[in-house]
């Protein structure tokens, strides 16, 4: 499933489109798909997330997905499927303020993972002090996604509604 509409112009308020990628790592239980998700260790308020971050100058999505998943998570996966591209003229809260294209990768390990963990964030000097504390939550009716992320985590599970 692909959402696209034009893409804002460069000249628009905010400049050029910031390229992000999104990664939906996704296991199998009893109950149906759940979601790999993270909230920041002793800041609730930043709310539930999934692994991403902006793509660097000269990398392709598919290679940003998969070093940023490992930075955040420290998880090293093979096997992402491109699901979703979001378009959004402004992302309230976000540290790279204008337009942004969201690309939304999902994949599901071979590996059994566990329940839940903690890791510390390398990568970029603002995750530098940060403890993400690691869990699953159902695909299909959890809990919320802080933000635009739920709208990308409905276009998921669209994705793996069509594929079944």
């Amino acid at each position: 499933m692909r959402r696209r509409r034009d893409p804002p112009s460069p000249d628009a308020p905010g400049g050029t489109v910031i390229e992000k990628v999104y990664g939906f790592v996704l296991r199998e239980c009893a109950a149906g798909l759940e979601l790999f998700v993270f909230e920041h260790a002793g800041q609730p308020e930043a709310g539930l997330q999934v692994p991403g971050g902006t793509v660097e100058d000269g990398e392709a999505p598919l290679a940003a997905v998969a070093r940023e998943v490992a930075e955040e998570s420290g998880l090293r996966l093979e096997g992402w499927e491109a699901v979703a591209t979001l378009e959004h003229e402004e992302v309230p809260g976000s540290a790279t303020p204008g337009p942004q294209r969201w690309h939304c990768f999902a994949v599901t390990p071979d590996a059994t993972l566990p329940d839940a963990w903690l890791h510390d964030p390398f990568g970029s000097a603002s995750e530098h002090g940060l403890r993400f504390a690691y869990r699953w939550i159902a695909l299909v009716d959890g809990e919320p996604l802080a933000g635009r992320q739920e709208a990308a985590r409905r276009a998921v599970a669209a994705w793996v509604a069509e594929r079944q």
